[in-house]
């Protein structure tokens, strides 16, 4: 049931996108109809549905969810709704897009088998079960799929062409210094055994060439056995202390005698890696990734802002306390 919650938490999410949203309020909208863009209904039913998920994916992670009538409430209820409005926005994109963006029924019936499969071992009966309990139609499903699938489509047109290239990495990385250095860092490997015989047998053995095939063979700690007892970075305050004590004490390539704690006998060894500056020929490759993420970021949003504006003299709202804050509404 937890991944089911877990997939419920999904498809809530997968209705929300992060947008500047705008609008007139509108009257006159047809009863059960919180908002309308450009004549699609988004019925109160729908956005009931959508915050009931987000308050059991919410309780499943401990966290207390506002009551309804609270200003709390109504800021969820606002930004779920702006997230169902910018769906709608979506698809109509989609469909003025045409046949490269818009998500075919065959597709839409491929992605909703992909999720039985992969969620409910392939039982349909499950699965309308798990519809049933969470307040989901079938229709509501393939909307929430639909999305999914468009979205991605549409922003990749906004997108196509923009990448950050060798000579701006260069360009970049020497203005800023200062974001590509290594500070130092000590990397831990063990080898946890049972017995302090154990222990001692295995260290006379030990060297750093074959240090990480003994963890392989002799360790009992299944996190690190199978990386050849790699714990990674020692982060102070994160290991038992008789471990801390020992790991920060290594030199460089050196391997500690067996010491005890808790979960058994360790033997361990480090990896000193002291602090330096970065070349810039290292660096390209993330600058050029991370750069080239950020332009394609600001060229989304800068659509989303744009289409927002464009449907925004055809979304309606039921109630004006549920538009956008951002938008001064008429």
């Amino acid at each position: 049931m937890i991944r089911h919650r877990a997939l419920a938490a999904v498809l809530a999410a997968s209705t929300l996108s992060v947008a500047v949203l705008a609008g007139c309020g509108g009257s006159g909208l047809p009863g059960g109809v919180v908002a309308q863009v450009a004549g699609q209904d988004i019925q109160q039913s729908e956005l009931d549905q959508l915050l009931e998920q987000q308050k059991q994916a919410a309780q499943q992670q401990g966290q207390q969810f506002a009551e309804p009538g609270t200003e709390e409430y109504t800021t969820l209820q606002r930004q779920a709704l702006e997230g169902l409005v910018f769906q709608r926005i979506v698809a109509l994109e989609a469909k003025e897009c045409g046949k490269p963006c818009v998500a075919t029924p065959a597709q839409v019936r491929a992605e909703r088998n992909k999720v039985v499969k992969e969620n409910f071992e392939g039982d349909n009966k499950k699965f309308q079960e798990f519809l049933d309990e969470q307040g989901l139609t079938a229709a509501d499903v393939d909307r929430i799929l639909r999305a999914g699938i468009e979205e991605p489509r549409v922003t990749n047109r906004v997108t196509k062409g923009i990448t950050f290239t060798p000579a701006q990495a260069l360009k970049y990385c020497r203005a800023n210094p200062q974001e590509f250095t290594q500070p130092a860092s000590r990397e831990a490997s063990h080898i946890l055994v049972k017995t302090k015989a154990e222990a001692d047998s295995i260290r006379a053995q030990a060297s750093t060439s074959n240090f990480a095939d003994l963890a392989r063979q002799y360790s009992t700690d299944p996190g690190s056995k199978g990386q050849g007892g790699d714990l990674g970075t020692v982060q102070k305050g994160a290991l038992v202390p008789e471990f801390e004590k020992a790991a920060l004490a290594l030199k460089d390539g050196e391997i500690s005698q067996p010491v005890k704690t808790q979960f058994g006998w360790h033997i361990i060894t480090v990896r000193v890696n002291a602090a330096r500056d970065i070349p810039c020929d290292e660096a390209e490759k993330q600058i050029i990734q991370t750069q080239t993420s950020i332009k394609k970021n600001e060229a989304i949003q800068k659509w989303r802002e744009e289409v927002t504006k464009k449907w925004e003299g055809k979304t309606l709202y039921a109630d004006s306390s549920l538009q956008p804050t951002s938008t001064s509404g008429t």
